[in-house]
């Protein structure tokens, strides 16, 4: 499987402030229905065999819905469950390492905070990219300078003007009132956590969210960058 743009219009990265008293896989499920259309599970304190048993669980979710499941950060794990990819920080393994490791079927994602960045893993490969964050958010302990409209509008303008169109994806911080200014900087969709952390209803906030990204353009297909 390899990512389509549309399956980065609605990203929603796991995050435990969600739950408030419920299981994370029922969570997961609602933000599913509601329309989610990839789903990356970010652990950062489990040890690995309850990671594993969590990634088993919100996969055939995943399978059942047929929306694409990413395991952050670890290489390892994403072959050992044969998920679909994997998405890699800035710190993390190099993409073409972890390309190498888990194939060109896969798919793999990366983090960057700038045009830099972006150059970078373009020529790494990498078959989207995660453009954050927006603004401040907690799921992040060590956060990288904040975009903000502005930042975003830079990268992307230097994108363009460079030809290098990879599917972006916003993430940070966003809310509800940011969707719309964030959509009109060029980026293809955006990562839901944030949003989703005091919700009730995360089915109707989801729905509510994939009608606003609906209706945008979706950018042009790849362009190319001499490597």
């Amino acid at each position: 499987m390899k990512c389509a743009e549309q399956d980065l219009l609605l990203y929603a990265v796991t995050d435990r402030h969600w739950l408030n008293g419920r299981s994370l896989r029922d969570v997961v499920e609602e933000s599913l229905r509601g329309g989610v259309t990839m789903l990356q599970l970010r652990e950062k304190s489990l040890a690995e065999p309850a990671f594993l048993a969590e990634a088993r669980e919100l996969q055939a979710l995943c399978r059942d819905y047929h929306v694409p499941f990413i395991v952050n950060d670890n290489v390892d794990i994403a072959l050992e469950l044969d998920a679909d990819g994997v998405h890699l920080g800035k710190e993390d393994m190099n993409p073409l390492e972890a390309r190498r490791i888990l194939g060109y079927s896969k798919i793999i994602g990366g983090t960057c905070n700038t045009f830099e960045d972006v150059v970078t893993r373009f020529r790494q490969q990498v078959d989207y990219i995660g453009l954050g964050p927006f603004t401040y958010t907690s799921t992040k302990k060590r956060l990288s300078p904040v975009l903000g409209l502005e930042g975003y509008r830079k990268i992307m303008e230097a994108c363009r003007k460079e030809g290098i169109y990879l599917p972006v994806h916003a993430i940070g911080g966003i809310r509800e009132d940011d969707i719309q200014p964030i959509l009109n900087t060029g980026v293809t969709g955006i990562a839901l956590s944030s949003l989703l952390k005091n919700s009730e209803d995360i089915v109707g906030k989801t729905r509510e969210t994939v009608e606003q990204l609906n209706i945008k353009e979706l950018p042009p297909p790849f362009g190319v960058l001499p490597l």
